[in-house]
């Protein structure tokens, strides 16, 4: 497995699985479908490929696209802001390994804010981060879904 930056010239491909990560999605709460265009209502990616802070991430294993990791990294705080596995590649690992892999790679403090109503995620990104820091985050439930935000530092790592 790697992660590999998405180059402008794939736009297309990450535009095209946000689709499907927010299909994924739209069974645990609404998000905007435009009826007009048979497509999800998403911010624009084009920042992905201007702005040095915002980083588009391919999972990948060989050349098969396993799903996309999308990030903010500054010097205050790096955020995970979607993490996609595709529903082929699920429960085999790759999520854990590629978030690890970005973790490593990217030090700093980080904020996770776990997509709301989806206990999958909140277990996944709970034992991941769990394990990655050995115990030593913070998490918190805000908000009135309750949501998971995980936060941690591995700036000393």
């Amino acid at each position: 497995m790697k992660l590999e930056r998405v180059e402008l010239k794939d736009k297309k491909i990450l535009d095209n699985l946000i689709q499907l990560y927010l299909h994924n999605l739209s069974a645990n709460f609404k998000i905007d479908f435009d009826s007009k265009t048979g497509l999800y209502i998403y911010e624009d990616t084009n920042k992905y490929f201007t702005d040095d802070k915002e980083v588009a991430l391919f999972i990948k294993e060989e050349d098969n696209i396993l799903g996309f990791i999308l990030l903010y990294l500054s010097d205050n705080e790096n955020i995970v802001q979607e993490l996609f596995i595709l529903n082929n590649y699920k429960r085999q690992g790759y999520g854990r390994k590629s978030i690890t892999e970005v973790f490593n790679k990217y030090k700093g403090n980080w904020c996770i804010k776990v997509v709301p109503c989806t206990p999958n995620s909140e277990n996944f990104w709970i034992n991941t981060v769990n394990e990655y820091t050995k115990g030593k985050f913070k998490l918190e439930r805000t908000g009135k879904y309750n949501r998971v935000e995980l936060y941690f530092s591995n700036k000393e790592k």
